[in-house]
């Protein structure tokens, strides 16, 4: 009977703290200059969001989404850039820790540069140099 009740008590916060979550969000940039585009392939573990381009300075990429559990929530985006796409990274852009109420409103700001990738946790916080470019 108590595994009964505790199940009815994960179960109601769960379902109860999807409604009221603010979806995560993964915003990535592209301030590579003038005339340099951004190539990037998101994926989670549940969703491919397919190759895409993004121009200098043009409106940021979002991807809004709740955590999965019992599943772990992760969104990885291979960035490419540079003549011919010689400059790649495999970024994991999130990755939700284990818990069993999931986390609402978290962000992660990554910003694609000439000298590396850019990385912020809050809107008002300034990114910083996260990873560097690997020529392949």
């Amino acid at each position: 009977m108590k595994h009964l009740i505790l199940f009815i008590l994960v179960t109601v916060t769960y379902f109860r703290s999807q409604e009221a979550c603010v979806k995560n969000r993964v915003v990535i940039h592209n301030e590579l200059g003038p005339g340099r585009n951004l190539e990037y392939h998101c994926y989670s573990n549940k969703d491919d969001l397919g190759i895409k381009n993004m121009a200098f300075n043009a409106t940021p990429y979002v991807i809004a989404f709740h955590d999965e559990i019992p599943n772990l929530t992760t969104w990885n985006c291979l960035l490419r850039q540079g003549p011919n796409n010689k400059f790649v990274f495999d970024v994991q852009m999130y990755k939700a820790g284990p818990r069993l109420i999931p986390r609402c409103g978290q962000i992660r700001i990554w910003t694609a540069k000439l000298d590396g990738i850019y990385f912020a946790r809050h809107l008002d916080t300034p990114s910083v140099l996260a990873l560097r470019w690997i020529e392949k």
